[in-house]
C-alpha cells in the first residue's frame, strides 16, 4: 500500500500546486481588476472635478454678473432719484418767480395767440402785476395754484409748471444726466 499513499501524496501535492497556481492567478487577475477599478474612478473623480469646476467658475461669473447688474441698477435708482428732486427743485423755483420773471413767462409761452378774447387765469398772486403788464388778454379772478391756464375759445393752453415739467420730463432728464453725471 505504499505504492497508494505515494499516488495519493501525489496527487495532494498536485492539487496543492494546481490550488497555489489557482490562487495566485486569481490574485493577480483580483489586482488587475482592482487597479482597473482604481484608474477608473481616478478618470471619474478627475471628470467630475472638472465638471464642478467649470460649475463653480459658471456660479461664479453668474453671481458676479448679478452683483453688477444690481449695483448698476442702484446707481441708475439714485441718479433718478436725484434727477426727480432736481426737477421738484425747478418746480418750487418756477412756483417763486418774481412778477416780472413770471409776466416774461407768459409772454413767452402765449407768443402766436392773438385772439383778445382770450381768457387768461393766473395765480393770485400775480394777478395785478399781470393786469397791469397788458398782454391783451382777459385775466379772469380764477385762481390757478401754479403757472397760468390761457383759454381761447375752445383751446386751453395748459402753462402749469408741473404739467410743463411733465410733458418735457424725457428732454429733461438727458439734459439733467449729461449736466450732472459725465
Amino acid at each position: 500500500m505504499a505504492g497508494l499513499e505515494n499516488i495519493l501524496n501525489k496527487i495532494i501535492e498536485d492539487a496543492k500546486t494546481k490550488a497555489d497556481e489557482i490562487i495566485k492567478e486569481a490574485e493577480e487577475k483580483q489586482h488587475l481588476v482592482v487597479e482597473k477599478r482604481e484608474d477608473d474612478a481616478k478618470f471619474l473623480a478627475d471628470k467630475i472635478n472638472e465638471i464642478s469646476k467649470k460649475e463653480r467658475e459658471d456660479i461664479l461669473k453668474r453671481a458676479k454678473s448679478s452683483a453688477e447688474l444690481k449695483a448698476r441698477d442702484n446707481i441708475l435708482a439714485e441718479k433718478h432719484k436725484l434727477i426727480d428732486k432736481v426737477l421738484e427743485e425747478a418746480v418750487a423755483e418756477l412756483e417763486n418767480l418774481s412778477e416780472e420773471d413770471f409776466i416774461k413767462f407768459v409772454k413767452n409761452n402765449v407768443k402766436g395767440v392773438e385772439d383778445k378774447n382770450s381768457i387768461l387765469d393766473v395765480p393770485s398772486k400775480y394777478r395785478d402785476a399781470v393786469k397791469n403788464a397788458d398782454l391783451d388778454f382777459k385775466v379772469s379772478e380764477t385762481d390757478v395754484e401754479r403757472g397760468f391756464v390761457l383759454h381761447n375759445g375752445n383751446l386751453i393752453y395748459n402753462g402749469d409748471f408741473k404739467s410743463i415739467v411733465k410733458s418735457e420730463r424725457e428732454d429733461l432728464e438727458k439734459f439733467l444726466a449729461e449736466k450732472l453725471f459725465s
